[in-house]
């Protein structure tokens, strides 16, 4: 069983779009320069635009809804005009990003989970009973994989978060294990060692699935 849960895994969280990985060059050295030294604008909007969608991307796979994730993008973006200046050039800015929208992510996480709280002790029920927002359900879920896509989904919103962030960096957004130990600021080998754990526990998480999955091709 945990070899087909392992062959069912990775397909499913490759699945989604990838980053390209990081070169020596940075791409977005010129706009930085423009913006921090000359307060150039239209840089920093050609800086959002680059990197809007891999961040989106990113809060949907850690928040597991869309208008969270939407909310939580805009928190990132304010938050890299504020702080973005501080941005030194020690790695590439799209690291900086990955950071800056990692932050905003776990805050967001934070809030959902203190009114979350406030609602139970309100004795309020949130659907389901869930404590994090369900996976999101849009007219992409009647493409291929989508129901694969959904259970892989649920599973990430039990991880913790330290283990969903390292496990989403490397498998969605496709970053190498150097360029997430500097977006997280841990060493290369704590990084490994939190994935692997992510992916193991993703396939006892999807045990049931897998094995239900099995049986309905194998019928």
């Amino acid at each position: 069983m945990q070899a087909v849960a392992a062959d069912f895994i990775r397909p499913a969280l490759l699945g989604a779009s990838m980053s390209t990985r990081a070169t020596d060059v940075d791409p977005d050295s010129e706009l930085v320069a423009r913006w921090q030294k000359e307060g150039d604008m239209e840089a920093f909007s050609m800086l959002v635009k680059r990197h809007e969608r891999p961040v989106f991307g990113l809060m949907v796979r850690m928040l597991g809804d869309r208008e969270e994730a939407a909310d939580a993008s805009q928190d990132a973006f304010l938050s890299l005009y504020r702080h973005g200046k501080r941005f030194r050039g020690e790695a590439r800015f799209s690291t900086f990003v990955y950071r800056v929208a990692a932050n905003a992510a776990k805050n967001r996480l934070r809030s959902l989970r203190r009114a979350h709280a406030r609602s139970q002790a309100l004795g309020v029920q949130q659907a389901g009973g869930a404590a994090l927002p369900s996976a999101p359900r849009d007219p992409e879920d009647s493409a291929a994989g989508a129901e694969d896509q959904r259970a892989v989904q649920l599973a990430l919103g039990k991880l913790p978060y330290d283990l969903r962030i390292a496990v989403v960096l490397r498998e969605f957004e496709g970053q190498p294990y150097s360029e997430i130990a500097h977006v997280l600021g841990i060493p290369e080998g704590t990084v490994k060692s939190r994935i692997h754990r992510a992916r193991s526990a993703l396939k006892v998480l999807l045990e049931d699935f897998v094995r239900e999955r099995s049986e309905e091709t194998d019928s």
